[in-house]
């Protein structure tokens, strides 16, 4: 799976992250990050509240599409663009306010297309939702 020439370092990670326009919003932080696999500590906002008083299903869903993105960038390098072709959630049970940690981790990787998972948990360890991932690469220019 690892690419010597591509292998991206944390500190490349975080600043791909903190230059992501999306994450202004979000403000996630790099919690980890492994060969293949990211952690990303996902705070608690005001703003992500829906009616019920818990954390809505898309911080859950951007939180598994960036930590497996750059799980992506840990063996592939920042150079190459990847995008997400299908994000699959399953909502396991709610975030009442609070933080959490979203993992993505490959599953395989190949040539055109990266298969991956990612799980959102509350610091006890309790599994919030489970996503399966997949991500295609981009032809240049796209």
């Amino acid at each position: 799976m690892k690419n010597d020439s591509a292998t991206t370092g944390r500190a490349a990670i975080e600043r791909w992250l903190a230059t992501a326009a999306f994450n202004a919003y979000f403000r996630f932080r790099v919690g980890a990050v492994g060969e293949g696999t990211c952690t990303l500590e996902v705070p608690f906002h005001e703003e992500f509240l829906r009616p019920g008083n818990v954390v809505s299903g898309p911080v859950f869903m951007a939180a598994a599409d960036a930590a497996t993105w750059l799980a992506i960038a840990s063996v592939r390098g920042t150079e190459e663009a990847w995008v997400t072709v299908d994000l699959t959630t399953a909502f396991l049970r709610p975030a009442l306010r609070e933080p959490f940690t979203c993992t993505g981790r490959l599953l395989k990787v190949g040539r055109q297309l990266i298969y991956g998972v990612a799980d959102c948990v509350r610091e006890d360890g309790t599994l919030l939702s489970h996503h399966t991932v997949t991500y295609a690469r981009a032809a240049p220019g796209q």
